[in-house]
């Protein structure tokens, strides 16, 4: 259980306010930044994009990524512009997706027309 003292509480971020409102509740499992252990999502956030949670994808530098995808990510904070090159997912644009503690880099958040979803990098990750 996490322990936030109701004044504390009242000055975070209202999408936080409501994670750490989940996190009372012993069932909810919640996915946290593996640098320094923000709330990131809940567990019951991950979805299936094109069939399958868990993608295996390499950038044009050559770089390997194993990323889960997730309908929200409300500890991520979002950077840059969309970019619809290079995407790896048809029809979609992305943005680079950071922890909004420490800003260490978390994978991408996706969309298009009212479509998104966030892909978040597993071994930058940790669950509980």
């Amino acid at each position: 259980m996490i322990d936030v003292p109701d004044k504390e509480r009242q000055a975070l971020d209202p999408k936080l306010q409501e994670l750490l409102k989940d996190a009372e509740d012993p069932g909810a499992g919640f996915i946290f930044c593996a640098s320094c252990s923000h709330v990131v999502a809940k567990s019951s956030d991950r979805i299936e994009v094109a069939g399958r949670f868990v993608h295996h994808l390499t950038n044009p530098h050559g770089l390997r990524f194993r990323i889960g995808c997730f309908s929200e990510a409300l500890g991520c904070a979002l950077s840059g512009q969309r970019e619809a090159a290079d995407s790896w997912f048809a029809g979609f644009c992305w943005r680079i997706a950071s922890c909004e503690q420490c800003q260490s880099h978390l994978g991408w958040y996706f969309d298009r027309s009212e479509q998104y979803f966030y892909g978040l990098i597993l071994d930058n990750v940790q669950s509980d």
